[in-house]
């Protein structure tokens, strides 16, 4: 096994374990607002908060789960959608915690970039 066939499969397992432990740390937060207590009335506000809502944690959980089957184009939703919330929201950049998810993204495309480029020097 060469060492850039290591460092792909080394990748490749990092972006897969923290992708899905932030997917159930998500999900586990979703549920949670969804089947919660429903008569404290919170809800949206305005439209930059549903729109907000749909890059994060929305799309982050479905760039996550498609990246499992298909890297590049997970990683690519994950990372749009966290830059969408970033956009809408940069006061959240006080706090590196929502960084997090960025991470799994990023690895995802790196992967994907990687084997790509080793398809093609391999033919």
């Amino acid at each position: 096994m060469t060492d850039l066939k290591k460092a792909m499969t080394i990748i490749r397992w990092s972006a897969r374990v923290s992708g899905t432990l932030m997917l159930l740390f998500v999900l586990f937060f979703v549920f949670a607002h969804v089947f919660g207590d429903s008569e404290s009335g919170e809800g949206f506000s305005n439209t930059k908060e549903v729109v907000s809502f749909i890059c994060f944690p929305i799309a982050t959980t479905i760039g996550l789960s498609l990246a499992l089957k298909w890297e590049g184009l997970g990683g690519l939703i994950t990372l749009l959608g966290m830059i969408g919330l970033l956009a809408l929201r940069p006061d959240l950049l006080k706090s590196l915690l929502i960084m997090i998810p960025i991470l799994p993204g990023f690895l995802y495309i790196l992967y994907w970039g990687m084997r790509s480029k080793y398809l093609d020097d391999t033919n």
